[in-house]
């Protein structure tokens, strides 16, 4: 867990020495979206070559799908609510 703390601070820290780059900001954008989909291949590959997992699919689908459900609505909620927090004190900010 340390390790994945000090991987965060770093790149932290990294992207806060290159903001005045935009056009490598574009280029790391766009590499962070393929790597997710790599990550999540890779991820696929693992879950379908556990045996174990795929016994047990009907077992635990409907316990997977609900928590990816809930999940997912309540990333969407969070994020609706941050977006409306930033974009409000930005627009007060601009008319104040």
């Amino acid at each position: 867990m340390l390790t994945v703390i000090l991987i965060m601070l770093a790149g932290i820290v990294l992207g806060y020495f290159l903001r005045s780059k935009p056009q490598l900001i574009k280029v790391l954008n766009k590499s962070t979206i393929w790597v997710i989909f790599i990550l999540l291949l890779f991820m696929g590959v693992s879950v379908g070559s556990n045996s174990e997992v795929v016994n047990n699919l009907d077992t635990i689908g409907l316990r997977g799908l609900q928590l990816a459900i809930v999940t997912i609505l309540g990333s969407v909620l969070l994020s609706w609510v941050a977006y409306l927090w930033v974009f409000k004190t930005k627009r007060a900010d601009n008319e104040g």
